[in-house]
């Protein structure tokens, strides 16, 4: 395992001395990826299903923050809705621009989680997002990763019931058919059963991981998982959903990846732990300091 540290050191080294020509491939990378999964969910659009659109707006994305990969991303799906219902388009529109307006006025530098968990979703594990939120970004995190929970089951709903709304057509009565998307969309207890999941998860995580507990990153990504189990088993069975089987496997990956992130990013050596006491006029300051494992210790010490 020392060697994945190693690694993780060597890749750190190359990104802070190329960072200025990496940052702009792994945007394209990301922007590529998540425009090609979602034509390939919901590609009603001919158009945007081309190549070279889809290379030419991940090689825009490229030059601009990983925030405008999301703005991107809502512009696609509103381009392959448009091609198939006005009034899914008409829904869809009035919840991103709420997303857009309200949250990045308030939060902005956080919106590619709105993208993440919806890309997270496409691999089947969807957890794996609110176990690591909670122990890099916090608890605010929350409220992108919810977002993106909407974003995720919006494009859902679409995915599943698009055939019906091309056989109805457009002469269907567009406010009659807003109501019944908007009604179906956010009447989806389930929805809010994940919702609910994530937000706690996060919560947890990131209380027990930012505490001075010895092995706290490790029992916060143990305390999260059962808070998943517990929430989404619960609430699985009270709204009847039919796929606790699956989202029992994804709970299970979600969980071994982030305890493989844990420690990859957050290993430490509690033998070497030092508590430290010193004050000044006002304050006794009590530290407790704990060392990262150094992978190349063994090394120096054969030298």
């Amino acid at each position: 395992m020392r060697s994945l540290l190693i690694i993780r050191d060597s890749l750190r080294k190359i990104y802070a001395n190329y960072n200025i020509f990496l940052r702009p491939v792994l945007k394209f990378v990301l922007a590529f990826l998540m425009l090609f999964l979602l034509q390939g969910k919901i590609g009603y659009s001919p158009m945007l299903g081309r190549g070279v659109v889809i290379g030419a707006s991940a090689l825009l994305c490229a030059f601009f923050p990983f925030g405008f990969i999301t703005f991107i991303c809502g512009l696609f799906v509103l381009g392959n809705m448009f091609e198939v219902s006005y009034p899914m388009t008409l829904f869809a529109l009035i919840v991103l621009m709420m997303i857009f307006v309200l949250y990045y006025g308030f939060h902005p530098g956080t919106g590619i989680i709105m993208a993440l968990v919806p890309l997270a979703f496409f691999f089947k594990i969807p957890y794996l997002v609110p176990l690591i939120l909670g122990m890099s970004a916090g608890i605010a995190s929350s409220v992108p990763a919810v977002l993106g929970v909407l974003i995720w089951f919006i494009l859902k709903y679409f995915s599943q019931h698009a055939e019906l709304m091309l056989d109805a057509g457009r002469s269907a009565d567009i406010v009659e058919s807003f109501i019944g998307i908007s009604e179906s969309v956010l009447k989806n207890e389930y929805m809010y059963v994940i919702m609910l999941a994530f937000v706690l998860c996060i919560v947890t995580v990131s209380i027990i991981s930012h505490s001075s507990m010895d092995h706290a990153w490790t029992i916060a990504v143990t305390a999260g998982t059962i808070v998943l189990a517990v929430v989404i088993f619960i609430g699985g069975a009270q709204y009847d959903n039919g796929a606790i089987g699956g989202e029992l496997v994804g709970l299970v990956i979600s969980s071994l990846l982030a305890f493989f992130y844990e420690y990859i990013f957050y290993c430490v050596d509690y033998k070497g732990t030092e508590h430290l006491r010193f004050e000044d006029d006002d304050y006794y300051y009590f530290v407790k300091a704990v060392p990262k494992v150094n992978p190349y210790d063994e090394d120096e010490r054969r030298e």
